[in-house]
């Protein structure tokens, strides 16, 4: 399993990240960490758009799916919510498939940059790709390779916004016909996305700087990407009523 994950999956960013370095004019670590993010989110872009268009179709049949909830046969209400979501073109599973893809490559792109444009390990460099004779690690005022305060923060604060964005996003209106463990579920919900980003302001601290920017980077794209996303559909929507 770790052999196909490097294949597949470690590899070839290890390699597109050096094959950045050395096509930049300035060997910067620092604008090659941004565009192979960016890639890497630009290639997954259409399971996050399959996403948020299950997100913003089902907070748009919250009010069926409240009367099915009143069903008290279980398999009668599985039955009937899976109907629903059929007919209106509905996939539940949307989020998990882009949450499962994206994992290994979260995972990857982490030891990447965690490792990656510090010490180059020619062993498991491609033929065609060639070892940077320069790596430039400071941009900015800013050195990668060490751990940096500043961008700790913007990491914890740009996390705070996607999560704040995307809980607007995900937010059912009609709070008072929630049952107690809806509610329930909202309030953790709510508890997470002043913790997470507290929690990741300490980790992005510890685990370093080209890791921190990595995430800081993801975390504007994913902004940026679903307002664009959002607004999109909502056309789509208007259009095909």
């Amino acid at each position: 399993m770790v052999t196909l994950w490097n294949i597949i999956f470690y590899k070839p960013l290890y390699n597109a990240l050096f094959f950045i370095i050395d096509t930049l004019p300035n060997n910067s670590l620092f604008l090659a960490v941004i565009i192979l993010t960016i890639i890497v989110r630009l290639l997954i872009s259409p399971l996050s758009y399959k996403a948020i268009k299950t997100q913003l179709k089902t907070k748009q049949l919250q009010p069926m799916l409240k009367d099915i909830k009143l069903i008290k046969d279980k398999q009668e209400q599985a039955r009937a919510t899976l109907a629903l979501y059929k007919k209106h073109g509905v996939n539940p599973f949307s989020s998990f498939f882009l949450i499962l893809v994206q994992l290994p490559i979260i995972l990857a792109l982490y030891w990447v940059f965690k490792d990656g444009g510090l010490e180059i390990d020619p062993t498991l460099l491609y033929s065609f790709v060639q070892e940077p004779d320069l790596i430039v690690k400071t941009s900015f005022g800013l050195d990668l390779s060490q751990k940096s305060i500043l961008l700790a923060f913007l990491t914890g604060f740009t996390q705070y916004i996607y999560l704040a964005t995307a809980s607007t996003m995900k937010k059912d209106d009609s709070v008072e016909n929630q049952t107690e463990q809806e509610k329930m579920m909202m309030m953790v919900q709510q508890s997470m996305k002043y913790i997470m980003p507290v929690m990741i302001t300490v980790f992005a601290y510890v685990i370093g700087g080209a890791v921190a920017l990595y995430w800081i980077t993801s975390n504007v794209f994913m902004i940026i990407q679903e307002q664009y996303l959002q607004k999109k559909i909502t056309k789509e929507n208007l259009s095909e009523a």
